[in-house]
């Protein structure tokens, strides 16, 4: 059976991006892709893309906006038409955030009971909650939770950049990574928060290194361990989670780059595979994705080994759901690249199978 890629991408110049919009593929039984539709984004910047098989929707976040805009999707011919838009929530005024970033929203996440979208507003500093209308609408945000920061001596009120949001295998809790940035006062942290009553609850928080931006997460698909990916510090953080209470303890931190390398980089995607038994996590200016054993065991992580992506800049890299392929969105070079993946060794086998594409930065599947 063939299925469907859709890759979303920036476009504004202030980002210096080629793409020109949300991208539509056919993948046929043999792994090719096909172009099929382009769609212009109602605003700049279709980064970051949530897809919903129940309702055949898409859900396009706008980097850099205010906006969300909902898509149907055709199941049969994977195509997509614009049904609405919708606010993630009112801009922060702190008066030290750049206004050209407006409420950056950079991840979304349905939630358990698919009746609620959750959305990271990154320099909004909040997670908001846009609950779904019986017509499958999306209303405007009905909770805010926001991220305070530091506490300021001044009116402003502090802030800290939430990055991702990741539910817990089988769970209502969330992890949130969120980067500590000097406007608004940050702190680095990962937070756990709790999915109750339509509102998102703080359960726990581990401080993390002050500089070093904690930007995306994965659970263990035991859901004993969570795995944090530092963009700055080019860290990985390893977290026992208990299932029961939603709490974290720190347990060990790797880095993400080989030793010896002391160039500039910046560690964008983390990814744990199906099997739960190996960890990848990419490097922006290494160019690489690094492979990590994992002790099934304790959850603690060994290296095994790092991969040329292919290309420059890996902003965004996801994994097959029947965990054969890995697929690498190398941002500025205009390309993704597609990798099969060892089943013994977890190790990423370039195919040379690559897609052109412009300034991709987001990939979703759907049969």
């Amino acid at each position: 059976m063939d299925k469907f890629a859709y890759v979303g991408c920036r476009t504004s110049e202030w980002r210096g991006a080629r793409g020109k919009g949300i991208e539509v593929y056919r993948i046929d039984e043999s792994g090719n892709w096909h172009h099929i539709q382009r769609v212009i984004s109602v605003q700049e910047n279709p980064s970051w893309l949530t897809i919903d098989e129940k309702r055949n929707r898409l859900y396009v976040l706008h980097g850099d906006g205010n906006q969300i805009a909902i898509f149907a999707r055709n199941p049969l011919a994977g195509t997509l038409t614009l049904l609405s838009e919708q606010t993630t929530g009112p801009q922060n005024a702190h008066p030290d955030l750049d206004p050209l970033r407006r409420n950056n929203p950079v991840h979304a996440a349905l939630t358990p009971d698919g009746h609620h979208l959750l959305i990271a507003n990154h320099e909004g500093g909040n997670v908001a909650a846009l609950a779904f209308a019986d017509d499958d609408t999306l209303l405007a945000p009905g909770h805010l939770a926001m991220v305070e920061g530091h506490a300021h001596s001044d009116e402003a009120p502090s802030m800290s950049r939430p990055h991702e949001i990741i539910f817990a295998p089988n769970s209502d809790f969330y992890a949130l990574p969120i980067q500590g940035r000097k406007a608004g006062n940050g702190i680095d942290m990962v937070r756990i928060y709790q999915w109750r009553d339509e509102q998102s609850l703080l359960n726990d928080e581990v401080l993390l290194p002050a500089g070093t931006w904690p930007r995306h997460v994965d659970f263990h698909p035991s859901g004993n361990w969570l795995y944090s990916l530092s963009e700055l510090g080019n860290t990985i953080t390893v977290f026992d989670f208990d299932r029961e209470t939603g709490n974290l303890s720190l347990k060990e931190t790797h880095s993400s780059l080989p030793e010896g390398f002391e160039e500039r980089n910046d560690a964008s995607e983390i990814e744990v595979h199906p099997s739960g038994r190996f960890l990848y996590a990419a490097n922006r200016g290494h160019n690489s994705i690094a492979v990590f054993n994992i002790n099934q065991l304790d959850g603690s992580l060994m290296p095994a080994g790092w991969v040329y992506c292919g290309g420059k800049t890996p902003r965004f890299t996801t994994i097959s759901a029947d965990g054969k392929h890995f697929y690498s969105a190398n941002e500025d070079s205009d390309t993704i690249r597609i990798f099969s993946i060892n089943e013994e060794t977890g190790m990423l086998i370039d195919t040379g199978k690559e897609i052109f594409t412009a300034s991709p930065t987001c990939i979703v599947f759907s049969s």
